[in-house]
């Protein structure tokens, strides 16, 4: 249906009208009528029409076109096409059940349209559905990203329900429950599955460290549930990638029980090693696709070589150097000066030093340094990238620590050698710093005894982290006492204060300080051990296990020395079939922000390493490898059983009614007995703003042309 409406001043409209006739009639009032009467009333009306349209756009003029049309409602049904929709469970075959259910409901006779969608990972609209064409393998299920979907086409469609074919499991994106009260549309769901306990045996989790070192015993905690199972022995294995290299044996108990295995594995080599736990398979479990779980340990060099200088015996050393020791991952090099080349534990062996992996220096050095030891030192440093601590002493010699001056993370001036009692006051950086990180006691920071400090001027140096600084009788200070820095990929923290010995033995019978010592060391060590992270030049991958409809999703950040965003990088991603080395795809990475890179690519099952190059015109900045495997750990079949729960609730919130999947036939009453299932007038308005619009000219031309064409032709010119 269609309407055509016009807008203007009246008032102009009227003065238009009556101005136009009389200049059409002044312009041909002396002309003699007698003969040529119907010739000059057309010329007239000619005229008068164009002057009309001369003053009517004056009176700014809106044309309107309304054209009006009925939406039929639509249902929109979303089928549920994950793994877990291919379970047989005690009621039956999933799949079978939901290919009838779909064949149902492409036969539902229902006053408006059907829109068919199948979701798993992600949402894909069907306009011919065929119920064979199911083939439950998503990987992943988001309920949420699939009622999203409707959402969005709804502000365009006259979407009025939705029907929700699923066993309700979720395992991708937000809760569907949450979001449903956004939806506004009722959603009638269909529960597929028995909503009971399945008799199944299964892996739910594996905990361990994401970090281990060859050599050493490494734990691994897995957590185990067992259901519908008599009382029976089953076993527990952890492979590597050649062979078992560790088993357990669990009883199970009748009922839902859960329980904890606990590993212990010696890793032999270094790198990124996959572990498999497998539990071993009982007839009739409703699955065997969650009874095996791998992950991933970056495995690296077993014990490291810590290399402590002191100028002199201190109780600062020997509380640091007990902490160091007590770590059975770590191998102390000790040189406790007594005067210049000469050391407790004999001559200094530069050998053993550039072998160390980290660097203490405690109160080193002193006046009495041999100058030659302190070059040698600076050399393996720079030469090696070497890690440093260095922790202030009362009698340091700061013109020979100078010479070491670019290795550590503060600057100095006007040092007067007068001592001050000061407390430590963590700063806000301090506390999201890995340092710093007491877990649950990062209070006691503050809370800590007293401790000595140099008079002097202390400054952090390019690139330095202030990690805690000086409160002088509860005044606080800008005075750094703890810094860190990362720059140019070498790790440097120092400690410019000293006595902190007394952290430890002053709060030993307060049960709350228990351990912090021991941790703040720890956690020193363990930070300058760790890789340091390339500030410029960042890669990663998503994660490390991906379904096999899932994108593997790449990332990268590069950026120049002074912090800007380089825009201009190439970033290529070879994809290599870990067993054979040969290689599977190569993508590059898009540029989707500034100085920010991603990519993605879909590969079969499968396990695969990845070796990143990022480039800059030509020149390498850096490479980046790591493994990752696709479709081998199935989330979809961690829980079995259907959550009527939750189906329950989404069509509580949305207005909607929770069916299962043998009363399929009664969506067509309630569907169609929905007060607000009907069409929808959809009105469509377009204006034409006249005096804005070259038409009204042109006719105004068009019509003075024919009149004096006309008049030329009437003889009247």
């Amino acid at each position: 249906m269609k309407s055509l409406s016009f807008s203007a001043n009246l008032f102009l409209v009227l003065i238009a009208i009556l101005f136009s006739i009389s200049v059409a009639l002044l312009s041909y009032y002396k002309i003699s009528i007698a003969e040529r009467l119907k010739k000059l009333t057309l010329l007239t009306l000619i005229r008068a029409s164009a002057v009309f349209l001369t003053f009517l756009l004056i009176a700014e003029p809106i044309l309107t076109l309304i054209i009006k049309s009925e939406k039929p409602p639509t249902v929109a049904i979303l089928i549920d096409n994950s793994k877990s929709m291919g379970i047989r469970d005690g009621l039956g075959d999933r799949k079978k059940i939901t290919r009838e259910i779909v064949e149902k409901l492409t036969k539902m006779n229902i006053p408006g349209d059907k829109k068919f969608f199948t979701f798993a990972t992600d949402v894909s609209e069907k306009e011919n559905i065929i119920p064979d064409s199911l083939t439950f393998s998503g990987g992943l299920t988001d309920i949420t990203k699939a009622l999203k979907k409707v959402k969005e086409i709804s502000e365009k469609e006259n979407v009025k329900s939705i029907i929700l074919v699923s066993d309700g499991v979720y395992n991708s994106g937000e809760n569907p429950v949450y979001f449903s009260d956004k939806m506004q549309i009722p959603t009638f769901t269909v529960g597929v599955g028995d909503s009971s306990v399945q008799k199944d045996l299964k892996i739910v989790d594996v905990i361990a460290n994401d970090v281990a070192y060859t050599g050493m015993e490494t734990p691994v905690m897995v957590k185990i549930e067992s259901s519908q199972f008599e009382v029976q022995n089953v076993q527990v294995s952890l492979y590597d990638e050649k062979k078992e290299i560790a088993r357990e044996k669990i009883t199970l108990s009748p009922g839902i029980n859960q329980q904890i295995v606990n590993f212990k594995f010696v890793p032999q080599e270094e790198g990124m090693k996959k572990f498999t736990v497998k539990i071993q398979q009982l007839p009739n479990e409703i699955s065997y696709q969650n009874n095996q779980k791998s992950f991933y340990v970056k495995v690296l060099k077993g014990k490291h070589k810590i290399l402590i200088l002191s100028g002199a015996p201190s109780p600062d050393l020997a509380f640091i150097k007990r902490v160091i020791a007590e770590n059975k991952n770590y191998e102390i090099i000790s040189y406790i000066e007594k005067r210049g080349k000469d050391f407790i534990e004999g001559n200094f062996d530069f050998k053993k030093a550039e072998e160390c992996d980290a660097i203490v220096l405690i109160g080193f050095p002193v006046k009495t340094s041999d100058v030659e030891v302190i070059n040698k030192i600076k050399e393996i440093i720079a030469s090696r990238n070497k890690p440093v601590l260095f922790v202030m002493s009362r009698n340091i010699d700061f013109e020979r620590l100078k010479i070491l001056s670019e290795f550590l993370p503060f600057r100095f001036s006007r040092t007067l050698g007068e001592e001050e009692v000061i407390n430590l006051s963590i700063t806000e950086d301090g506390r999201n710093h890995a340092v710093m990180d007491l877990r649950d006691k990062n209070h006691i920071w503050n809370l800590l005894p007293p401790i000595f400090k140099i008079r002097g001027l202390f400054t952090p140096s390019a690139g330095s982290i202030v990690l805690a600084k000086a409160k002088y009788q509860n005044f606080d200070s800008d005075d750094p006492l703890i810094l860190a820095n990362n720059l140019n990929n070498r790790k440097m923290l120092s400690i410019l204060c000293y006595g902190i010995w007394r952290w430890k033995l002053l709060t030993a019978q307060n049960e709350e300080f228990s351990g912090v010592f021991e941790t703040f060391i720890n956690n020193a060590i363990r930070w300058l051990l760790s890789p340091a992270e390339e500030e410029f030049v960042k890669f990663k991958i998503a994660k490390n296990f991906f379904s096999e409809d899932e994108k593997v999703e790449f990332s990268a950040q590069v950026y120049s020395e002074d912090y800007s965003p380089i825009n201009d990088a190439e970033i290529k991603v070879k994809i290599l079939n870990q067993e054979n080395g040969e290689q599977i795809g190569e993508i590059n990475l898009e540029q989707i922000g500034s100085g920010i890179y991603s990519g993605g690519i879909q590969i079969q099952k499968g396990d695969y390493r990845y070796e990143a190059s990022i480039l800059r015109r030509g020149k390498l900045l850096k490479n980046f490898s790591g493994r990752f495997t696709v479709g081998e750990t199935e989330i979809e079949f961690l829980k079995t059983q259907m959550d009527a729960g939750l189906l329950r609730e989404i069509a509580q919130r949305t207005g909607g009614v929770f069916i299962t999947s043998e009363k399929i036939d009664i969506l067509t009453e309630l569907i169609s007995s929905q007060p607000n299932f009907k069409p929808e007038i959809v009105e469509k308005r377009d204006e034409f703003i006249l005096w804005s619009r070259f038409e009204p000219l042109i006719a105004i031309i068009i019509l003075l042309s024919i009149e004096w064409y006309l008049r030329k032709r009437y003889g009247l010119a």
